[in-house]
């Protein structure tokens, strides 16, 4: 997923300026679990109000966001069939699979082609509406209909041919069968997926009322079937959510009841207010990250109401194979060459390691690249900008507008295209709608700046969808250099459909890792920069012992106070 805030993964203990990070234990592994979760130490610690400030986000509809921003907020108000576990990836497995809605994580069958789960009964969502076996299948339904950039998760399922080939017409899937007497959902796959339990953890699958508009729906955000709700919202400005009246205490063992009886959150990519709102007590938490520039005042001040988290991503620049000037090899290669990583890692007050490798370093199929394979080197970068033949075309830069390292990286970009003989401007785009844009084919972006987060914690997560040339769409493409090479392809598409026993073998994870290398090597698909570091700041009300940390986020629901 996409994000403003930049988190990312990475073991490596190179960190500027001294910071003291928790290290986050999350990444690689398969999926498995069972419903006898632990409950959280947090629990049961109920306050009247959590007071949070947060960057704006592109949609609050489950079915369309691809923003870390607002799958925040979802684990806490949309669950599906079945969950991640709500864990500190510090302490303990947040891998793990367990049920959500459903009572088990499923039964699997004919070779890991046929899933079969059954819904808890007495679900309500936030409206009254009961929950519904058949509300699963009309949620993916929906969700080709809003052409959602999750649609490409769902491409093994038996049926969808024709929902993929015209989304906006979808109307059914044979290979989803429910029966609303029984409580039950069958899925069929075309072939098996390793990965399929954590597709079907992320809120593309979260379960939504079968009578939800086919369209983008914010206002309100669609019924919730978690312990809260969205209450009110108004884009880029706040929203509110309260505890959901139909949810029942300990309904559903390992999701959290919550602590807040109500959420307020105020909506701002100005980094320095959001700070400033938590230095100043008016606020509890801020899930911005702090200022780059401010990060040694505020280690130095707040230094206990502070934390550092590392989460699996990767920062990097996109280059659009479709077109001039990076439909060739050698300007792809010009790029990686022409930009100082290290320099980079700075732009982010060093909340950040350099990375030549696009999957990021605490994953198993994770093989660092050496020798580094783009040194920085403006004479070679310009050398090759002229054997390439593309020396003075005009190259626009797109990057986040309203993010200051964002827009940094987007300016250090333009320049650097400029020193090695391109003539490069800078198209700056607000962050609400900026994945979006880019993510048209109509815009065509050339060049630009991008992250990604790990949806869940397998390769597939990060090539199927970023680098896939047989996943490549009009609107919502997360492929936005629209890479597309054919051995990298079928090596994908090999990987994506092992058994779930051949998954993790080390073969396999050599074989991830040799798609990682030539993708990189042989092909400058992207130039990957670095694997970033987040900061999570507290207010003196907030008890920071409490924060449960998973992969990605913060679980506003387990924040207590002292």
């Amino acid at each position: 997923m996409r994000t403003k805030r930049g988190r990312s993964v990475a073991f490596a203990a190179v960190v500027a300026a001294g910071l003291a990070l928790v290290v986050s234990a999350c990444g690689g592994g398969g999926g498995g679990g069972s419903s006898n979760a632990t409950t959280s130490s947090t629990s049961g610690k109920t306050f009247p109000v959590l007071k949070v400030v947060n960057g704006t986000t592109d949609y609050l509809d489950p079915g369309l966001s691809y923003r870390l921003e607002s799958w925040q907020l979802f684990q806490d108000t949309y669950l599906g069939l079945v969950v991640k576990a709500r864990v500190s990836c510090q302490t303990d497995d947040c891998t793990k699979i367990l049920p959500g809605l459903a009572t088990t994580i499923g039964t699997v069958t004919d070779g890991g082609k046929d899933y079969k789960f059954t819904l808890r009964k007495g679900l309500k969502y936030s409206d009254g509406t009961p929950i519904k076996a058949s509300d699963f299948k009309a949620t993916i339904i929906r969700d080709f209909v809003l052409n959602s950039p999750g649609i490409g998760f769902f491409s093994n399922i038996v049926g969808v041919d024709a929902c993929e080939a015209n989304p906006t017409k979808c109307s059914n899937i044979s290979g989803i069968v429910t029966d609303d007497g029984t409580g039950t959902i069958e899925i069929k796959l075309k072939q098996p997926a390793s990965d399929f339990l954590f597709v079907l953890s992320i809120p593309f699958t979260s379960v939504v009322p079968s009578s939800t508009p086919q369209k983008d729906t914010e206002s309100p955000p669609p019924p919730a079937n978690g312990p809260y709700y969205f209450a009110s919202y108004a884009p880029s400005k706040s929203l509110v959510m309260k505890r959901n009246p139909y949810w029942k205490k300990g309904e559903i063992a390992g999701i959290p009841d919550g602590n807040p009886d109500k959420i307020t959150m105020l909506l701002t990519d100005d980094q320095a207010q959001s700070a400033q709102l938590v230095a100043s007590g008016q606020y509890m938490y801020d899930a911005n990250i702090l200022p780059t520039d401010q990060l040694k005042h505020y280690k130095d001040k707040y230094s206990s109401q502070i934390k550092f988290y590392t989460t699996p991503s990767t920062y990097y620049f996109f280059m659009n194979w479709r077109l001039p000037p990076f439909n060739n090899l050698k300007a792809r290669q010009a790029v990686n060459y022409a930009i100082d990583r290290q320099q980079l890692v700075n732009l982010r007050g060093g909340l950040g390691v350099p990375t030549w490798n696009f999957l990021p370093p605490s994953y198993p199929q994770y093989k660092k690249i050496t020798p580094t394979p783009y040194p920085y080197d403006l004479n070679k970068a310009k050398q090759l900008v002229q054997q390439s033949g593309t020396a003075g075309q005009k190259v626009t830069v797109y990057t986040i507008s309203d993010v200051a390292v964002d827009l940094s990286t987007g300016e250090y970009l333009q320049g650097q295209l400029n020193k090695i003989g391109y003539k490069a401007t800078l198209k700056p785009l607000a962050g609400a709608n900026y994945f979006t844009v880019v993510g048209n084919q109509s815009t065509k972006a050339q060049i630009g700046f991008t992250d990604w987060f790990e949806d869940y914690p397998y390769p597939t997560d990060w090539f199927n969808i970023l680098q896939n040339g047989n996943d490549i769409h009009q609107v919502h493409n997360n492929n936005y250099g629209n890479v597309d090479n054919g051995a990298a392809n079928k090596a994908m598409a090999h990987l994506a459909h092992l058994p779930p026993s051949q998954a993790l073998a080390a073969s396999t994870n050599a074989a991830w890792a040799k798609i990682d290398r030539d993708l990189v090597v042989q092909q400058a698909s992207t130039a990957p920069y670095l694997n970033g570091i987040l900061t999570s700041f507290f207010s003196s009300k907030m008890d920071v012992s409490c924060d449960i940390f998973d992969d990605n986020n913060d679980d506003l629901a387990q924040m207590c106070m002292k």
